[in-house]
């Protein structure tokens, strides 16, 4: 590798020639350019520097730095810092947030084939409602309606599993297909697009989702086709609804 000519500056974070650089300069590694700036912007210039040079694996040190330059004053620190932090741990934020949703209501309909634990398909239209305040479990097939009443710790646990596991939060964003909704038939040349909007408008989407947290806010959501999450989700909730015909067989 070959190596780099002039000298490093650890503000701007270029290598600049050696008539860039006065006499402390070089020293101080800081080219006479950024020696002319405020105290302020250079230190600003040089924290953005080190943003953008950080190695792909932190030290918990590092990592400590670029988390608390989040919350700095300076908005385009800020910023960077929050852009750095999500290249580096891009699920953090999905964590973060699944600390702060609990379901207080949801209902999951499902219009589309399912496939079991052996691989076997099945047509479903199944509507699922849970209820957080009355711990019920609602499953509704053919115009038949059942429901479970969970006892409170399992109940919870079913809700923070759904959240934590599922990440039904993300689903919109994960499977989501809305694109139809934010289609404007106007555009240029979109007259052919509009038609075939017409008929995907008349098509039912293969799950929706309807949620309501505790902390206020609410989701709708759709698909049309059946992600391994959605339909794991399924399966989980129809054990509740399982009979125990098999338990009376007879074997003789």
């Amino acid at each position: 590798m070959a190596k780099k000519q002039g000298h490093y500056c650890k503000v701007c974070g270029t290598y600049r020639s050696n008539e860039s650089f006065s006499g402390k300069g070089h020293s101080a590694y800081i080219c006479k350019k950024c020696a002319a700036l405020s105290p302020a912007e250079r230190s600003k210039e040089m924290t953005l520097t080190r943003l953008m040079n950080l190695p792909y694996r932190l030290s918990a040190e590092q990592k400590a730095w670029l988390k608390g330059l989040q919350k700095s004053d300076c908005h385009e620190i800020a910023e960077t810092a929050k852009a750095v932090y999500a290249e580096h741990f891009p699920y953090a934020e999905r964590n973060e947030r699944k600390k702060l949703l609990h379901i207080k209501e949801m209902t999951f309909h499902i219009q589309d084939e399912l496939w079991d634990e052996y691989g076997d398909s099945f047509d479903a239209q199944i509507t699922f409602t849970l209820d957080r305040k009355s711990r019920q479990i609602s499953c509704t097939q053919a115009e038949t309606t059942d429901t479970v009443e969970l006892p409170e710790k399992e109940m919870k646990k079913l809700l923070n599993r759904i959240v934590s596991e599922y990440e039904v939060f993300c689903w919109e964003e994960d499977f989501s297909q809305s694109d139809f909704d934010s289609f404007d038939g106007d555009d240029e040349g979109g007259s052919d697009f509009a038609e075939n909007e017409s008929a995907d408008d008349t098509e039912q989407p293969s799950w929706s989702v309807s949620i309501s947290y505790s902390n206020g806010e609410e989701q709708q959501m759709k698909g049309f086709d059946i992600p391994i999450r959605v339909n794991e989700l399924a399966l989980d909730l129809l054990q509740y609804f399982e009979d125990d015909a098999d338990d009376d067989e007879i074997y003789f």
